[in-house]
Parts: C-alpha cells; sequence; structure tokens
C-alpha cells in the first residue's frame, strides 16, 4: 500500500506506506491537518501506528504532534529534539511494519538531524523517501540554520550524496517537496524519479570533487522566506494542538458588523477576492489575498503570525480552504469569515476603499507625463532580471518591515510579475496609511510584452 498526498500551494509531498498483511500503516512528513491520513487509513483498512519526521521541517507545519496526541509514534531523526515524545532513531536502524522493512538513512545537509527512509517489501519496487536531502533535478539547500552551520551542512551534504552511489539504480525516489519549493533550487516538475535517473541526470550528483559541490551548491541558494524561523520553532516544540486529527478546523461565520468591530479592535480583514474585485471596492483596511493554491504560501511570507485574522470570501467553502492553508504556515487566529462576503459588508454600510489599478501600456503613458515611484515587490533575483528603470525593489516578504524605505506624498505603483503580489502589496501600503496607490495589472510580464510591440 503505497499512497502519496501533495498540497500544491507549498509544493510538499507526504507519503502513506502499509503493509497488505498486517494492516499497519505509517506516513512520512505529514502536514499538520493530519485527518486526511487517518481518513485514509481506515478506508484501506489500515491501522495508523507511525508518523515519521525526515527533518524538522522549516516550510509548513507538521503534523506529526497532532498524530501523536492520539497515540500514533512519532520517530524522527538524531539531534532533532522534539519537545514532546518521538523516538529519534539511528543510522541503519530497521523499522518492520509487517512485512515493509523500513531502513533508516542518516543523511544529513539541509540539516544535521535528516534522514531519508528506504522502504522494501517481498515484489514491490524498493522506494527511498529522500525528504529535502534529494529532489528530482536538485538536492537540499543547507543554508536555513544559519551562516555558521551553512558551509559545514554543504559538506554533509555532499557526503549523504555519495552515499548515494551504494544503492541500486532501479530504487525509486520520492522526495518532500516539488516545482516551486524554496527547499531547494531547480527542483524538477516530475513527482519521483529513480537513483540511476538522478544518478545521470541531477547536475548536482555529478560532482566528484567536494569543493567544486559546495561552491555549486551555495551559489544558488533560493530566497528565504522570513516565517521559515518560526516554522522550525514550532515543529520543533509540537504545534499547538487543534484536533486537526478529527477533520478540518471548521471556521464560523461572523456578521458584518461584528468582523468590523473586530478589524476597529486590530483584526486583519483578509479579502480573498480577486484583484479587480478588491480594487473596484474592498473592506477599509483590508489584505488583498486572492484565493488559490497559493493563499498559505503568500500568508507566511507577509502576514503577523500573533494577530487576529477575518476571512472575506465569495463563498464559505473558499474561505474554510484558505483556513486550512493559513493553519499550514502557523496562522492560528483565525476568528471566522464575514457572514454573506463583500455584498453583505457594503449592504451593512460599513467602510469601504477602492485601490487604482492601470494595465501596463497605461503605465508607459503615465510614465511620460506623470511618474510613478514604483515599488517592485519581486526578488532580487527577479529584479536583477530585468525591471523598469528607477524602480525601487522591495520584495514583498520585507515590505512590513522596510515600509519606511516607501516615499511619502509620491503618487507609487506596486509591481510584481504577473499582478497577484502586487495588490497584496499595495493593500499593504493602503493599510499603512499611505495614499495615491497604483496597483500595475499584468506586472512585468505585460510590461514585457507591451515593450515587444
Amino acid at each position: 500500500m503505497f499512497l502519496r498526498f501533495y498540497d500544491e500551494g507549498l509544493a510538499q509531498a507526504s507519503f502513506l506506506i502499509g503493509c497488505d498483511r498486517t494492516r499497519e500503516a505509517v506516513v512520512v512528513d505529514p502536514r499538520r491537518d493530519a485527518s486526511v491520513y487517518l481518513d485514509a487509513a481506515r478506508q484501506h483498512g489500515l491501522t495508523l501506528v507511525a508518523a515519521i519526521e525526515t527533518h524538522v521541517h522549516a516550510d509548513f507545519v507538521s503534523g506529526a504532534h497532532e498524530l501523536a496526541s492520539v497515540g500514533v509514534r512519532v520517530i524522527c531523526g538524531p539531534g532533532s529534539a522534539l519537545h514532546y515524545d518521538s523516538h529519534e532513531a539511528t543510522d541503519g536502524e530497521k523499522l518492520p511494519i509487517g512485512d515493509v522493512t523500513l531502513t533508516v538513512l542518516h543523511t544529513p545537509g539541509h540539516t544535521p538531524e535528516h534522514i531519508s527512509i528506504l522502504a522494501e517489501a517481498p515484489g514491490k519496487p524498493s522506494r527511498l523517501f529522500t525528504g529535502d536531502f534529494l529532489f528530482v533535478g536538485a538536492v537540499g539547500r543547507p543554508d536555513l540554520l544559519g551562516t555558521e552551520q551553512t558551509k559545514r551542512l554543504a559538506h554533509d551534504l555532499y557526503a549523504s550524496v555519495q552515499r548515494l552511489s551504494t544503492l541500486n539504480d532501479d530504487i525509486e525516489v520520492h522526495p518532500g517537496h516539488g516545482s516551486g519549493s524554496l527547499c531547494g533550487a531547480g527542483i524538477g516538475k516530475e513527482p519521483s524519479s529513480t537513483i540511476g535517473i538522478e544518478r545521470r541526470q541531477n547536475p548536482m550528483l555529478q560532482f566528484s570533487d567536494e569543493d567544486a559541490f559546495v561552491s555549486a551548491v551555495l551559489s544558488d541558494l533560493p530566497d528565504t522566506p522570513p516565517y521559515f524561523v518560526r516554522m522550525k520553532r514550532i515543529n520543533q516544540e509540537g504545534a499547538p494542538l487543534l484536533g486537526l486529527v478529527t477533520g478540518p478546523r471548521s471556521v464560523p461565520a461572523i456578521k458584518p458588523a461584528a468582523a468590523a468591530a473586530l478589524a476597529a479592535d486590530g483584526a486583519l480583514i483578509i479579502d480573498l477576492r480577486s484583484a479587480e474585485a478588491f480594487a473596484a471596492a474592498h473592506p477599509y483596511g483590508a489584505l488583498n489575498l486572492g484565493y488559490g493554491s497559493k493563499v498559505g504560501y503568500w500568508a507566511g511570507w507577509v502576514l503577523p503570525p500573533d494577530e487576529p485574522m477575518i476571512l472575506l470570501a465569495p463563498e464559505p467553502s473558499e474561505a474554510q480552504e484558505a483556513a486550512a492553508q493559513l493553519l499550514r504556515v502557523g496562522l492560528d487566529r483565525i476568528e471566522g469569515y464575514v457572514a454573506g462576503g463583500f455584498d453583505a459588508w457594503k449592504d451593512a454600510a460599513l467602510p469601504v476603499a477602492t485601490l487604482s489599478a492601470i494595465s501596463a501600456s497605461q503605465l508607459r503613458m503615465r510614465e511620460s507625463s506623470e511618474p510613478l515611484t514604483i515599488i517592485d515587490v519581486r526578488t532580487p533575483k527577479e529584479f536583477r532580471a530585468g525591471h523598469i528603470e528607477g524602480a525601487i525593489n522591495i520584495p514583498l516578504g520585507d515590505l512590513w518591515s522596510r515600509i519606511a524605505e516607501v516615499p511619502r506624498g509620491a503618487a507609487i505603483a506596486t509591481m510584481c510579475e504577473a499582478g497577484y503580489r502586487s495588490s497584496l502589496a499595495a493593500s499593504i501600503l493602503e493599510r499603512e496609511g499611505l495614499e495615491s496607490i497604483v496597483n500595475i495589472q499584468g506586472g512585468m510580464s505585460a510590461f514585457r510584452a507591451v515593450e515587444a510591440t
């Protein structure tokens, strides 16, 4: 029995492995809303007996603590030092699950405690669950524990890569992340691979010189979201228990007037509508995080973790899904969603604001007559690849902490690659009291198209 679970927004994979005979199962790298694994186990007549953490995660809240609360044994790597009951496995340790033998391989480099799990069963393909050590076409980044440990971990990562030479080519590789994750650079789009394919095609497995490998892995590091440090701490301590083993957390409906009162006391209104709908009209002071698979991802970058939040969505189901994504990045203070959505807010005559928006072609015309101060909220790497002359680069994740760098008293335009981040950035600036803010629709992608015509 083998099942893969994938969170598109965080590009995070987890796995359920079971024995057909004894009906025992384990989960590898569970996400916080852990009821999905218990439900899947029940549907297949399995009993979940263990949760394996390949490492202390930085990009999402683990569900291991939730599972431990209902008697599931937690297994982690040497030195994980989890603050709740767990077993630190050693290199080479065997974990029998009926007819399935799980062998622990200590593969430090992404983190010191990182382990990979080799699953073997008679008549079944051997599978290696590599967490954030080995990806399709890439390896894990070694820099998330600070500069003092980065170089040592890069050398550890090289040693772990060399260990792959002892494994058979036909062993399947199942990594903990897919394309889009910031836990490694250049991760491929395929959900899995084999040792043989990675040995032949993975650029980071072609180095025979350790120093050259270290130099290469440190030369292409992804951006680091500011919430990663907080995730590490939460996962080591054990995330607050929310009963997520019994099912998704239900978010209550709040009448518009009550939501407005909470907002007046400091709660953040998260408007999940599109950038276009938000620009036309929105609750005063709301932040725009358009609904989709990336709500949790971008919320982790920008939202303060201890502030209460109220969701505003066209449909209650969207509010519930967005809440699940927020919990996965440790944003727990979700007070509820606005009953009736924006129409109910407007009908209650509550404070409403609008946001100016212009197209890339309108930007070109306006630049010549009335210049704008452009705040480009893309990553430094994106900015270096091409930007509008005179633009100020303040990455979205840094905007709140660098708000003093945004000129006041001038017309400001927010820019990103396609318009999603810039709408969120514009809403942050508006909430901070800046005026004359314009969101550039379509972002640099649209601007490049205009330039090409």
